[in-house]
This record gives structure tokens, C-alpha cells and sequence, in this order.
């Protein structure tokens, strides 16, 4: 008895010298992951002004990234360091903080600047100027990646879709929808008048037209004059290019003046959550949204597990349900970064540049492989509002 006491004590030693070895071992190869040079990935977002709402939802999705990079040993051995400057979504604004994060904090990536508009400046002027890798997470005008058949930065590289792949992938749904003859309200931006000239096209290819085509400012408030000019015209609905509390406005006007035409949102930031918080139930309901992340439905991904795991943090550190519409990008954007980052297996810039033509790998978004022009091939959804609820439209079953 005795003998089998004192075996089952030096196992116990035995054990426990092999538990304290092992985090040994953990404590010192996260010190010296930690102990290294940060990679630092320079941020540009909007984190005053109208549009501030999106682009703190972004900066909550991509600590998620950084926070789960670092976890699992960092890249390259070296932990991930986010570096976010404001960029009001102005394009002087964001064109000055991608600068300075260039210039004086020597960042080795950068991602931005949210929206066509700001995205255009900063390449043109920073990213491109300096030999920077750019990755682009919101921005719909087609020439951030091409025009006239040429690539205007050969830093950059988008990870949203382009206008025109939305608009394409709207088309076979738009008659399921009761959406022939449109009202176009968008957004005087870039992308607003992109979507200008594309959804006219997709409607005509279906028979269709566009009715009428009117734009609104960035930080306009009052819808009413508009929305009655649609009321009064033949159109069976109404397709927007604008921010969620934009919408949620324009709905509530929509609401106001008993207007009965079917609304699409276009951009992928509105979600039914935001629209009933922001807009009223009633405001809402039926509303046709088009989404590049279905968080609600994370079985719709290539990735269901890891969607519903991003879900699921997202929410425990207390960010709002309402921001599902944008926090997906900051984290795609880094899951980017990262896969290009290990193809390169190092920081010199024009090898990363060289690595991200080589990224295949899927995001809450969708497929992240990049062509010849630096664009992704992101998944154009569409949901719905239904009992102030997200829902799978009946003809998407």
C-alpha cells in the first residue's frame, strides 16, 4: 500500500514538473513573439462626422483580426500593432492621416480610407506616391481598381465589391422584388454616381428603365421634397446608395408620406437591426438590403464556423447588433494582410505587393483572390425586414 503511494506521488511530481515545463516553453515563445518589432498596418477610417458610426463598427471588427492574429503567435513571429487615424471620410482629410501614418509612424501596410471618394485621393496621392501595399475594404466606384482598362495603383488591392458586381448581381432578383421602373436615390459621392450610371443599364437589360435619378450630401437630412417627386412619378421602387442612419431617415420619411414602392439599399452596410432601431419597425419592414456578410445566417459562408465564432465575439465584447453591416470589413482586411504577409514571409514592401496577387483564401465576405486589376470577387446577398427581423426573401429560398 504503501509502495503504491509513493508511485502514485512521484507520478504526481512527474506531472506537474511536465505542466511547468510546458508553460515554460509558452511563456517564453510569447515573449519573444511579443518582444518583436510590431508589423504595423495603418488604418484611415471615419471616426467623426456622419459616416462615424461605420467606421467605428470597422475598427471593433479589426481588433477581432488583430486580437485572433496574435493569439495564434502573430505573423511572422511578430504580433500585428493597428495604428487608426480619423478620416472624417473626407478626401483631404484621409489623404493627410494616411500621410502622416506613412511618414512618421513608417507603417507597412495601410487600409482605407472608407468610401469611392476617400479611397481615390489616398491612392492617387499616398499609396500609390509612396509604395505602399493598400488594401481597400469599402469602396464601390469602379475606377479604384480600373479605368480605361488600366490599374491606377498597383498597390492597391479591394476586397468589397465593385459597383458594377453589385449591380449585376442585383439583376436577377430585381423583378422578384417588384423593382422595374426605379427611382434612383444615391448618395453624391463616387459611388452614388457610379451606381448612377450602372443600375440603369441592369434595368433597362431586364426591361426596365430608371424613372428618375436624384442625389443627396453626405450630411443632408431632409428627404421629403425627394421622396414626394418619387410618389408622384410611375416608379414601382426605390433603389439607395447611402449610410445606415441616411436610410433609416429616408425610410422614415418614406414612412411619413405613405410612400408604397418597394425599397432596395444598396453599399452592404444597412442591416434590419440598425433599420428598426434607427427608423421604427414599421419603417422598415420589407425593406430589400443587399449584404456581402450574413452574420444571422452564417451557414450561407464557405466559412460557417468561423463566421459564427466572429458572431459570437463580436457580441461579447458589447458592440452593437446594429453594426454587423460594416465590422466585417476590418476583419477581412487583415485576414488579407496576413495571408499575404506569410506568402511574402517578410515585410519588404514590394514582396507583399508581389504575395497579395497570390492570396486565395475566404473571408466573412466572400472569396479573397485578386485579378490582374487588384479586385476581389467578394458573395452579393440579399436579405430582408420581415416582422423587424432579418429574413431570406421567399425567392432567395
Amino acid at each position: 500500500m504503501n509502495l503504491l503511494l509513493v508511485k502514485e506521488e512521484q507520478m504526481r511530481k512527474r506531472m506537474i514538473r511536465a505542466v511547468v515545463f510546458v508553460s515554460l516553453i509558452i511563456v517564453f515563445f510569447a515573449g519573444w513573439v511579443f518582444a518583436a518589432e510590431p508589423i504595423k498596418i495603418g488604418i484611415v477610417w471615419p471616426l467623426t462626422g456622419p459616416n462615424s458610426a461605420a467606421g467605428h463598427y470597422m475598427v471593433a471588427g479589426a481588433e477581432i483580426g488583430r486580437d485572433k492574429i496574435n493569439g495564434e503567435g502573430g505573423v511572422l513571429g511578430r504580433p500585428i500593432k493597428l495604428l487608426i487615424e480619423d478620416g472624417a471620410q473626407d478626401p483631404a482629410i484621409s489623404v493627410s492621416a494616411a500621410e502622416k501614418l506613412i511618414t512618421l509612424d513608417k507603417i507597412d501596410l495601410f487600409m482605407g480610407a472608407m468610401g469611392s471618394s476617400p479611397t481615390i485621393a489616398v491612392s492617387t496621392t499616398v499609396t500609390r506616391k509612396y509604395g505602399i501595399p493598400h488594401v481597400v475594404e469599402t469602396a464601390g466606384a469602379g475606377k479604384v481598381t480600373e479605368e480605361d482598362g488600366k490599374r491606377p495603383n498597383p498597390w492597391l488591392f479591394r476586397i468589397s465589391p465593385t459597383n458594377r458586381m453589385e449591380a449585376e448581381g442585383s439583376e436577377k432578383n430585381l423583378q422578384k422584388m417588384g423593382i422595374t421602373r426605379a427611382a434612383l436615390l444615391l448618395v453624391n459621392t463616387d459611388w452614388g454616381r457610379d451606381v448612377a450610371n450602372l443600375f440603369p443599364k441592369v434595368l433597362e437589360r431586364i426591361g426596365g428603365k430608371a424613372v428618375m435619378t436624384d442625389f443627396f450630401d453626405l450630411d443632408q437630412s431632409e428627404f421629403l421634397t425627394q421622396l414626394t417627386k418619387i410618389k408622384s412619378s410611375d416608379a414601382n421602387g426605390i433603389i439607395v446608395a447611402g449610410h445606415q442612419a441616411t436610410i433609416a431617415l429616408i425610410m422614415k420619411q418614406y414612412k411619413q408620406l405613405r410612400l408604397t414602392q418597394k425599397v432596395l439599399t444598396l453599399g452592404g452596410g444597412i442591416v434590419p437591426e440598425g433599420l428598426v432601431e434607427l427608423a421604427g419597425k414599421d419603417a422598415a419592414e420589407g425593406v430589400y438590403i443587399n449584404t456581402f456578410f450574413t452574420p444571422w445566417f452564417p451557414e450561407l459562408t464557405k466559412i460557417p464556423q468561423e463566421a459564427k465564432w466572429f458572431v459570437d465575439e463580436y457580441l461579447k465584447r458589447g458592440n452593437p447588433v446594429k453594426g454587423f453591416g460594416e465590422c466585417f470589413r476590418g476583419y477581412d482586411g487583415l485576414k488579407a494582410m496576413k495571408a499575404a504577409l506569410e506568402i511574402a514571409r517578410t515585410t519588404e514592401k514590394e514582396k507583399v505587393r508581389e504575395a497579395f496577387a497570390k492570396v486565395d483564401t475566404w473571408g466573412l465576405s466572400g472569396h479573397i483572390k485578386f485579378d490582374n486589376f487588384g479586385q476581389s470577387t467578394p458573395t452579393v446577398y440579399v436579405i430582408t425586414v420581415k416582422d423587424g427581423k432579418p429574413a431570406i426573401p421567399e425567392f432567395m429560398k
